[in-house]
């Protein structure tokens, strides 16, 4: 269903009704489509973004948001209006809360909504808000597992228990990718409630990056290894060893 199907008021006068407000002009329509053309010249687009910033409604909103399920070229265009956008709904403050989060659902690549939400929201806010989108997802297939993967790397800015909480699950995602940036984010989050299942990862993974990445947090944090001394001694590989404290250290070069 395309963004307007729900609105144009000559072709469905109801469902616009129901939606609470008049059906968009035909030139917001106009303005869209070029808006989500990545193949127009970047000065006849830049026109359009302007045409649909000034533009308040819902639908005007929507396709704001859409922009940035798109990539033209050249990339620092692209990037700047992207930039630009960003800025201009965040000055909105939380009435489009309910639309960012609809996005943040919806598309694949969240990385610019989780920008926009996180210069609405308090920090608190927007941990929350990251927490439950997460929460959402499972650690099965996932055709594409992008958002995901975003989602647990923007946790690694929120160092707390409740982050280190809603990410550890994922250190058993079948996705490599999402268990090496889980891997990332709990050691970041410095909760050594996450230590029991980052050990079982480390025994347990085939993967040698999630296997190192594992060694390397360990000796970065000084968490011992208390309880599982002899399956991660004989597990280590060259470069690293045991102290008497059970702490993983590197081998001292000869």
């Amino acid at each position: 269903m395309g963004l307007f199907d729900l609105f144009r008021k000559k072709d469905k006068p109801a469902a616009a009704a129901a939606a609470g407000g008049p059906a968009p002009s035909r030139g917001l329509e106009k303005n869209v489509k070029k808006l989500l053309n990545k193949y127009l010249q970047p000065e006849e687009r830049w026109g359009a973004v302007q045409a649909v910033l000034a533009d308040h409604s819902e639908t005007a909103t929507a396709a704001l948001l859409q922009r940035f399920t798109i990539y033209v070229e050249p990339s620092a265009v692209d990037n700047e209006e992207k930039e630009y956008i960003a800025d201009a709904l965040a000055s909105r403050g939380e009435a489009i809360l309910p639309q960012v989060k609809e996005a943040l659902r919806a598309q694949e690549s969240i990385s610019w909504l989780v920008r926009i939400a996180s210069r609405i929201l308090p920090r608190d806010g927007l941990r929350d808000l990251l927490i439950e989108l997460l929460g959402e997802l499972d650690t099965e297939y996932e055709r594409n597992p992008e958002r995901k993967i975003q989602l647990i790397m923007a946790l690694a800015d929120f160092p707390d228990d409740a982050a280190a909480t809603a990410v550890a699950r994922f250190l058993e995602d079948v996705n490599e990718t999402a268990r090496f940036q889980a891997v990332s984010t709990v050691f970041g989050c410095r909760s050594e409630a996450t230590r029991e299942p980052l050990i079982k990862l480390f025994l347990e993974d085939e993967s040698m990056r999630i296997k190192n990445a594992v060694l390397d947090g360990f000796v970065e944090t000084g968490w011992p290894v208390t309880g599982h001394r002899g399956d991660v001694e004989k597990a280590l590989p060259k470069g690293y060893v045991l102290d008497r404290a059970g702490v993983i250290r590197h081998r001292p070069k000869a």
